[in-house]
C-alpha cells in the first residue's frame, strides 16, 4: 500500500511540474478581444504569462536567422565568460532551410552543409554527425551584431560577418 501511495505522489508531482512550466500567451485579436493560448501570438499585441508571477513584457518576435556569423566562442551561462579556441575559426552562414559552416584549423579548411528546419527562435539540424542525427538549437539573443545560440547545455556566441579566414570555395 505504501508503494502505491509513493507512486501516486510521484506521478502527481511530475504532472504538476509539467503544467507549471507551460507557456501561456495573452493575445489581443484584431477585433480587440483578448485570447489566451499556448503558442505565440501571430498578430496584434502579445504578452507571455508566467504561471507563477503574472505577465512578462511584450517583446518583438525574433527574425529567422540569415547571413554570415563568426563564432567568437562558447560559455556555460548566457552572460558568462566566453572561451575561444584560438586554433579554430568558424563562420556560420544561415539561409531559411540551410546552414553552412566554414571551419579553418591551421592549414586545414573544411566546409559543411546542413539542412535545417528553422522557426522563430530556434532551428533544428538533421545530420548524423550530431550524435543522434538531430540537434535543436535555441536562439537566446539575436541583434544586428550579436547572436547567441544554445545547445548541449552550452552557449555559442557569434558576431555578424565572416571570420577573417580564407574560405575555400568549391
Amino acid at each position: 500500500m505504501i508503494t502505491i501511495i509513493r507512486c501516486f505522489c510521484l506521478l502527481l508531482v511530475l504532472g504538476l511540474s509539467t503544467e507549471v512550466n507551460a507557456s501561456v500567451f495573452k493575445c489581443t485579436a484584431t477585433d480587440g478581444s483578448v485570447v489566451f493560448q499556448g503558442s505565440p501570438c501571430i498578430t496584434g499585441d502579445e504578452a507571455q504569462i508566467d504561471m507563477l508571477f503574472g505577465e512578462r513584457e511584450a517583446h518583438e518576435p525574433m527574425a529567422l536567422l540569415t547571413g554570415s556569423w563568426c563564432e567568437l566562442g562558447t560559455s556555460k551561462v548566457l552572460d558568462g565568460t566566453v572561451y575561444r579556441d584560438e586554433t579554430l575559426s568558424k563562420t556560420w552562414v544561415f539561409a531559411e532551410h540551410k546552414m553552412t559552416q566554414h571551419i579553418q584549423q591551421g592549414q586545414r579548411q573544411d566546409t559543411f552543409n546542413y539542412n535545417i528546419r528553422q522557426q522563430t527562435g530556434n532551428f533544428v539540424i538533421d545530420h548524423p554527425a550530431f550524435g543522434s542525427g538531430q540537434v535543436s538549437w535555441r536562439v537566446r539573443r539575436h541583434t544586428g551584431q550579436e547572436l547567441v545560440i544554445a545547445a548541449y547545455g552550452n552557449f555559442t556566441h557569434l558576431t555578424a560577418g565572416e571570420c577573417d579566414v580564407a574560405v575555400v570555395r568549391n
